[in-house]
This record gives C-alpha cells, structure tokens and sequence, in this order.
C-alpha cells in the first residue's frame, strides 16, 4: 500500500470515526432529554394519583352523606305520622336543613 492510499485510507477512517462520535453526542443527549422526560412524567403520575385518592376520599365521604340523607328522610317520614302540629314540624325540618348546610359547608372547606 502506498503512503497517499494510507493517508486516503486513514482520513476515512478519521472521517468514519468522526460521524461515529457525533452521532454517540446526540444519542446522548436524546437519552439525557427522554429521561428529564421521564423524571417529568413520573411525577405528574404521582400528583394524577394523589388527586385520584382525594377524590376518592370525597366520594366515601358523600356517600357516608347519601346514607344519612337517607335516614332523615326516615326520620321525618315518621315525624309526619306522629306529629300532627305543623309548627313544630316546620320548626324541626329547619333545624335539619341548618344541621346539612353546616356539614356541606364543612365538607366545602
């Protein structure tokens, strides 16, 4: 082999190893982005789960509601037999409605 095909051989060589390195930088760099990426995602997941289980907590807690509406309703269907005043009804059914704005302005806050 001649020196100048040694030189070509070699400048392409150079040449090969050069383009070899660029593309190792921007493998590189992709990886560090897809895995800033990642760190990002991962944290959205945490606060998507957080926001699932506080409104899971709601939900249970309306629930809880649902049922004890359901046993007022009980409790003045039976006042309607038994009490024959409407007064006192009227009176009684007001006291109830303050009672649920207090616990729906508790569960607000």
């Amino acid at each position: 082999m001649t020196e100048f095909q040694l030189m070509t051989h070699l400048d392409s060589l150079d040449l090969k190893l050069r383009r070899i390195i660029a593309a190792y930088d921007a493998s590189k760099e992709r990886v560090i982005e897809l895995e800033r990426e990642t760190q990002e995602l991962r944290q959205n997941i945490e606060l998507k789960e957080k926001e699932v289980s506080e409104l899971q907590k709601k939900v249970n807690e309306q629930s809880k509601n649902f049922k004890k509406s359901d046993k007022f309703i009980k409790i003045v269907s039976s006042n309607l037999k038994t009490t024959g005043d409407t007064a006192v009804l009227k009176e009684k059914l007001d006291e109830y409605i303050l009672e649920i704005e207090n616990c729906i302005s508790q569960l607000s806050n």
